[in-house]
């Protein structure tokens, strides 16, 4: 076997997430990839799309599931389809790979003799996917505050790859932000990016300068005690995954309005998430088949 054709797959994509579909026809224009739908409320122009797996007349190299790829062993927003009915559509040693794969999942598939990848888990998407998602949390302040976001005292915590593109992005609009984090390393990091940086432990005390809140991570930071402190009119944006680290409770209790902003670059720019999606797993599948014929 070629070279080439090791690295133009036969993939079988699902979900109906718009993301699957640009991810899609971006492995198939640009990779020479196969691509096969498997999604059960149709398909999209240009693109074969199979209702039930039992209709592929060969086996899939490469199953893409959607992201997040749900809680069990059904695939979400793709009616019926079970990951076995799935399973039975690929070839021996296939890579299974989607977003958010839970353990029962993977240790299905790993079960059957097939890679998994957890899309997620990829340095390369997280660096990227923060860029839609800072962009999807500035298009969320302007819809809801009544005030400019030049000049908006805005407060981020964390500073990972989420944290890092909003606090550069809201800082380019103008906006004064305000790292709050743990770590001295990340403190010194955000203070040499020109930006305001303090320990995690003020925020109570300086949650009242804000008009918006934007928290990146997923444990509890923003609790009870700090949403009583902010201003009547705060915005309070969740970025991080569920449960998230909003007291959302709290948030209703003391009028505060809070948006758990979730899957942004899939709702924000699908076309950019889905290629993003297209290339990393381009690159899993790249790897471990330079593995297997080393």
């Amino acid at each position: 076997m070629s070279g080439d054709n090791i690295y133009r797959p036969t993939v079988l994509c699902t979900g109906s997430d718009k993301r699957q579909i640009y991810a899609a026809e971006r492995l198939k224009a640009v990779y020479g990839a196969e691509v096969i739908l498997c999604m059960t409320d149709g398909g999209c122009g240009g693109l074969r799309n199979a209702v039930s797996p039992d209709e592929l007349d060969h086996e899939a190299d490469i199953l893409l599931l959607p992201t997040p790829c749900g809680t069990g062993l059904t695939v979400p927003a793709a009616g019926d389809l079970t990951c076995g009915m799935l399973a039975g559509a690929l070839k021996k040693g296939a890579l299974v790979t989607g977003g958010k794969m839970p353990t029962v999942m993977i240790e299905f598939f790993n079960s059957l003799g097939f890679d998994t990848a957890d899309l997620m888990r990829r340095e390369e998407l997280a660096v990227k996917n923060a860029v839609p998602t800072a962009e999807g949390a500035l298009a969320i302040i302007m819809n809801e505050c009544a005030e400019t976001v030049n000049g908006m005292n805005i407060a981020v915590t964390g500073w990972g790859h989420v944290a890092k593109a909003c606090a550069a992005l809201f800082s380019a609009a103008g906006a004064h932000v305000t790292v709050f984090a743990r770590s001295l390393t990340a403190l010194a990091e955000s203070e040499t990016c020109g930006l305001a940086a303090r320990h995690i432990s003020e925020l109570p005390q300086r949650a009242g300068e804000f008009l918006t809140i934007v928290n990146t991570v997923p444990a509890l930071i923003v609790t009870a005690d700090i949403i009583s402190r902010t201003r009547p009119d705060c915005l309070i944006i969740d970025l991080a995954s569920k449960p998230g680290g909003t007291d959302f409770a709290a948030c209703r209790s003391f009028s505060r309005r809070a948006v758990h902003a979730l899957s942004l670059p899939g709702k924000c720019a699908p076309v950019t998430a889905g290629r993003i999606i297209a290339d990393t797993v381009m690159n899993i599948y790249k790897e471990r088949s330079s593995k297997n014929v080393t």
